[in-house]
């Protein structure tokens, strides 16, 4: 396998959320989608993941032949790359991703967080699909610099535009920061879109599954443990109980498009980089 590792602070981590979409719902893509008229199902979804793909591809600037793909999944994103005819290597913190990304595309990897990622070559663009929110912000765009200078920074992302200081506000980066930290660091915007309302179905579809399984199964085995132990059950269910539903009821509230289209924004962006 073709992989490189950082000699310190070696990161390891193991996402057990996207292994479930993958190994469960086998999905190829682990990110939004951007919807149109599909049904609102895994097969929907799976056409809405392609759309976004396929969008991606079509924004990358005339003249780029390397690209860095951060946080680059399964290796799909990667394989389309390659196909278009573009030379590609992945980057993500992730041993299992890695270990996925390499036997399905036999691509270079990079086992790295980006932001101590030190690398070998300089490429002519980055990607970042869903990415960049787990990019420490005082630090994304020097190391952008770093690794592809005279290059472009492509991203799709959802940002925070309204900090109500909910859950639900705490994931993503917020908007107006991270574009001032772009122009900061000499980064020109050349192209942006807001794909909200389209990404947005993805979460409704998020929604249908937690309120249709999640909750059911929760409730079929507590009755379950209840009839076999009701006195462990009784237990078990006055210490942690109360916690599990209200962490039911936040992944809902989380997951909740009306919630989404309130605090946040999605976009896609271009950078040229200095």
């Amino acid at each position: 396998m073709s992989w490189t590792r950082k000699k310190k602070r070696q990161p390891v981590k193991v996402s057990t959320s996207l292994r479930l979409m993958r190994e469960v719902l086998d999905l190829d893509h682990l990110h939004y989608g951007l919807w149109q008229d599909e049904p609102l199902d895994l097969e929907g979804l799976k056409r809405a993941q392609d759309r976004y793909a396929e969008k991606l591809c079509d924004w990358i600037p005339e003249g780029v032949r390397s690209i860095l793909d951060v946080g680059c999944g399964t290796g799909s994103m990667a394989l389309r790359l390659r196909d278009r005819g573009f030379d590609v290597e992945g980057l993500a913190p992730d041993p299992y991703l890695g270990e996925v990304f390499t036997e399905r595309t036999g691509l270079p990897f990079h086992l790295a967080r980006f932001q101590e990622f030190e690398p070998e070559r300089g490429y002519d663009l980055i990607l970042m699909s869903e990415s960049a929110q787990y990019i420490w912000l005082d630090s994304l765009f020097s190391r952008v610099c770093r690794v592809a200078p005279a290059g472009h920074l492509l991203l799709a992302d959802y940002f925070v535009v309204d900090n109500d200081g909910s859950q639900a506000a705490r994931s993503g980066h917020p908007l107006d920061r991270f574009l001032e930290r772009a122009a900061a660091s000499g980064c020109t915007l050349r192209r942006r879109e807001d794909v909200t309302e389209q990404a947005a179905p993805t979460l409704a579809l998020a929604t249908s599954w937690l309120d249709r399984y999640g909750v059911k199964i929760v409730a079929v085995l507590g009755e379950r443990a209840q009839r076999r132990h009701p006195w462990l059950y009784g237990f078990g269910d006055r210490l942690f109980g109360g916690r599990l539903r209200r962490k039911l009821e936040q992944e809902r509230t989380l997951c909740d498009p009306a919630v989404f289209r309130r605090l946040k924004r999605y976009e896609l962006m271009l950078f040229r980089v200095p």
